[in-house]
């Protein structure tokens, strides 16, 4: 079936096309509302140098591979899963870049207080790699780098990403559903039409009786004569 068989069948169908349609988009309101909403939690940080003198090499080298080494660290699948294990969100993301001190965390779930919490809990990861390793190349903590927090984990965003995509799918597929019924009823419709317009001009013509042909002859000339009919006239 063509485009245009199928505009046609839709449009001599409206009646059914456009009530579907209606409740296509009371479908794609009540998913869109059912969607929920994630919250975007951000924190930064910054990594601060030692009050003393360190008296041996420190194992990060400068504070700038610092912050770089410690965000791999804590971006690590062991650091996720023992967040999670603790009740956390794994889902954070730890950027620290090549050139810079500064530290950002960022959360996103379903619960902005756990996501708040989580990204806080991140931070006192960072701060325990940091002692850890300092520590043990023996580094005294006066010496030791350290992580100073300049914006608490707060609140950035409530972002609604899978909602659009779910309510797309769900009006183009009850769209789709609408056009295939009203072109699938028009075709029904058709079809019994057809049926009966069969079965009708049968019955006519089982109706009509038949119609004898009758000899036929030129103008003026006799009908032929049965020659039984002769002989009965010539024995009387």
């Amino acid at each position: 079936m063509d485009v245009w068989r199928i505009t046609v069948a839709t449009l001599r169908r409206w009646y059914i096309f456009l009530p579907l349609l209606a409740l296509t988009a009371g479908a794609v309101q009540v998913v869109g509302a059912g969607v929920a909403p994630e919250y975007e939690v951000a924190g930064t940080a910054l990594i601060t140098p030692g009050s003393a003198p360190a008296p041996v090499p420190n194992p990060y080298g400068g504070e700038q591979q610092a912050n770089v080494a410690v965000a791999i660290v804590l971006n690590s699948a062991e650091m996720r899963a023992r967040a999670q294990a603790e009740g956390f969100l794994p889902s954070y993301e730890v950027s620290g870049q090549s050139r810079s001190t500064i530290m950002t965390v960022t959360v996103r779930g379903g619960d902005a207080d756990q996501a708040m919490a989580t990204a806080g809990f991140v931070f006192g990861l960072a701060v325990e790699e940091l002692e850890a390793r300092q520590s043990a190349a023996g580094i005294p903590a006066a010496a030791q780098y350290g992580l100073d927090v300049l914006a608490a984990p707060s609140l950035m965003a409530v972002v609604y990403d899978g909602k659009l995509q779910v309510q797309a799918v769900t009006g183009l597929l009850g769209a789709s559903a609408a056009l295939l019924v009203a072109v699938l009823f028009d075709d029904i419709v058709g079809l019994f039409r057809r049926r009966r317009a069969r079965r009708r001009a049968r019955a006519e013509a089982r109706s009509t009786p038949a119609v004898e042909e009758l000899p036929e002859w030129s103008e003026g000339a006799q009908p032929p004569v049965d020659p039984r009919r002769d002989r009965d006239h010539a024995h009387a």
